[in-house]
């Protein structure tokens, strides 16, 4: 006797792999780079003896008198000195968080611009509305965590709800940090940290990464994210940026010098 056709198991249904986003990362090299070398002023500055301290201080700190006859190296190199371990243990460690999403997100040169420019952008606002002594990298770190709040906001499609989470909390940590400048007895350069914010969040607006989605065939179901805001489109602007900074500090020295 022959046996008829046997039955087929009956095969699961085949659901499609969710596809998965694939962004290219920097390594933040710069952010540790930046690290090693604000570590290795502050430990000189603490080899040396009282004397010698106090004239590191005068001659790098932020001091608008000095500013004012001509001495605009200041607005720089006080992003660089620390005094206190607990100073550049804030400062070290918001580097290291903040840093490492804007250099890996962003590429080494956007990070640069921005925590350069940043930092002179929390310089020149202590300069202007702040007339005691300031020291630290606070401006251009503040100028870090505003672009990366940028970067979120203008990419809240890309990252869907995860976006609005790190926006808001974003918003009420920046919120939080300026209100404990402006407690009684604070020593914390509010200026300086708005006027990071200001820059970094200005800077970022036309320079961070455009995201957009690129389907890949190799490996199948991956989304590939390209940048599609080159070089060649945002190179004027820090060139402009900067022009606005000398004409702010020459603006002041006239007008408060």
């Amino acid at each position: 006797m022959e046996s008829g056709p046997q039955p087929t198991p009956q095969q699961p249904p085949q659901h499609p792999q969710p596809a998965r986003m694939q962004i290219q990362l920097y390594q933040p090299i710069l952010t540790y780079g930046l690290l090693v070398l604000i570590g290795l002023i502050f430990v000189y500055y603490n080899s040396l003896n009282p004397l010698q301290q106090n004239l590191l201080v005068n001659d790098w700190a932020k001091v608008n008198e000095a500013i004012y006859d001509g001495q605009y190296y200041r607005l720089f190199t006080a992003m660089f000195l620390h005094l206190d371990l607990s100073h550049i243990a804030f400062n070290g460690l918001a580097l290291y968080i903040f840093g490492r999403d804007v250099e890996g997100l962003f590429g080494h040169t956007r990070f640069l611009v921005i925590y350069i420019l940043g930092g002179l952008t929390g310089s020149v606002a202590s300069l202007i509305y702040t007339d005691a002594p300031s020291i630290g990298a606070s401006g251009a770190i503040f100028a870090l965590f505003s672009a990366l709040g940028v970067h979120f906001y203008q990419h809240r499609q890309l990252y869907g709800p995860y976006a609005s989470v790190r926006v808001r909390q974003m918003v009420v940590l920046a919120f939080i940090n300026i209100l404990f400048g402006l407690s009684p007895g604070s020593r914390i350069d509010n200026a300086a940290h708005v006027g990071g914010l200001i820059g970094g969040f200005i800077l970022a607006w036309f320079i961070s990464p455009e995201f957009q989605r690129q389907p890949s065939f190799i490996p199948p179901n991956q989304i590939v994210i390209m940048d599609t805001n080159p070089l060649e489109r945002w190179f004027y602007v820090p060139i402009v940026y900067s022009t606005v900074l000398i004409l702010t500090v020459v603006y002041a020295q006239s007008v408060l010098g």
